[in-house]
Parts: C-alpha cells; sequence; structure tokens
C-alpha cells in the first residue's frame, strides 16, 4: 500500500514558476534510445532509467533523477490535451484522495493534491506549465505552498510517431530529506513504470477506477 502510495506522486510531478529549456531529445523523439529500446517501445513496454545524488551531506537530501520512454496509441495532440487536465489524476490514481484546483488557465494551472494511505498523508501544491506549440509541457512545487515534499520538478515532451502514435519523453527530479526508506525507494524504476503504466492506460484506453 506504502509503496502504491507514492506512485501517484510520481505521475503528478505530475513552480515555483520557471523557465526550463524544452529538453532536446532529436527531430524525432528518439535521441539518446538504442535500436534495442525502440524495439521494446514498440512492444508496448516503458523505458525507465534512474539515478541518485546526495545534495546536502548535513540534511542527507537526495536528488533523484528519473527518465522515462513510452508510445501511446493516440496522435500527440489528443496526447497533450488528455495530459493538460492534470485535476483528472484523480480518476485513475485511487491513492489521491482530494485534489483541488485552486487554479486552470490556457498555458498554467496550480493543483492542490492530497495522498493518503493508511495513517499517512501528503498535501502539496504543483505549478504545470502548459506549451502546446512545442507538445510541452513541465512542472515544479507552488513554493508559496507548504508542501510536504521537499522539491520536484519534470516534464513531458511530446513526438508524433508512425500510425498516428505518440512518442513520449519524460523526466523529473525529486529532491527528498528526512523521509523513511520505503518512501525514497518509491522514486525508482519500480514506482515510476507503475505510474506510466497508469497513464498509458488511461491515454490509450479511456482506463479508470469506476
Amino acid at each position: 500500500m506504502k509503496f502504491k502510495f507514492f506512485t501517484a506522486i510520481l505521475l503528478i510531478l505530475l513552480t515555483t514558476n520557471y523557465a526550463q529549456a524544452i529538453p532536446d531529445f532529436g527531430n524525432d523523439g528518439q535521441k539518446g534510445l538504442s535500436e534495442g529500446q525502440m524495439k521494446e517501445l514498440l512492444e508496448g513496454k516503458i523505458i525507465v532509467s534512474t539515478s541518485d545524488t546526495v545534495i546536502d551531506e548535513t540534511t542527507k537530501a537526495k536528488s533523484s533523477l528519473i527518465t522515462a520512454a513510452m508510445i501511446l496509441n493516440k496522435p500527440p495532440e489528443e496526447t497533450f490535451d488528455l495530459l493538460y487536465h492534470t485535476e483528472d489524476q484523480i480518476k485513475f490514481l485511487e491513492e489521491i484522495k482530494d485534489l483541488k484546483i485552486i487554479r486552470k488557465g490556457e498555458t498554467q494551472d496550480d493543483i492542490e493534491f492530497k495522498l493518503r494511505a493508511a495513517i499517512f498523508t501528503l498535501v502539496y501544491r504543483v505549478i504545470h506549465n502548459f506549451d502546446r506549440k512545442n507538445l510541452y509541457m513541465y512542472w515544479s512545487l507552488d513554493k508559496d505552498f507548504k508542501n510536504d515534499l521537499e522539491d520536484l520538478r519534470g516534464f513531458w515532451k511530446l513526438y508524433p510517431y508512425p500510425g498516428n502514435r505518440t512518442l513520449v519523453r519524460y523526466g523529473s527530479n525529486v529532491s527528498l530529506k528526512n523521509v523513511p526508506t520505503w518512501v525514497e525507494n518509491f522514486f525508482k524504476k519500480s514506482g515510476v513504470r507503475n505510474a506510466l503504466t497508469n497513464v498509458k492506460k488511461h491515454i490509450d484506453t479511456g482506463w479508470t477506477l469506476q
């Protein structure tokens, strides 16, 4: 249950407002992916990698860099529209117990999430920025709110793929301190894969919890 609980956080990673350069994955989005990895993506698999860095020896704060790729069975514009509705995450992530739209606009929103597992609860706000022209969105914590996470930020970058599909490149950077080991472990490959699997199911098929 604890592990599943934090699946939702990765998806919500899904700013203090900051301008974030669009990552360079080449014109087709395949830069950095091997032939073998592309074959796995075409088989419906999700490619995930993570790396950890201690950023403060005193507090033992850690930064976890997560990157992923997957192919979705919807065209990029439709995929973007579905990801734009960040408030819909409560429909396919059972760990989200409450969600509040602080503000919602065409290019930016601010969403407050409340997650709960057993007696453990997390509340935090995330500002998402939407660049529809470049099929790109990025996010980070709303620093004006007292968040139960140290820091998080990330992005989705979408590319057209043959067959009216979308090649998705994903990245997030999570900073943690003074948290249990099982919280840290969530930000590894298995937790990310779980979260992205839910995204893929929802976008590909419209799947929801109800």
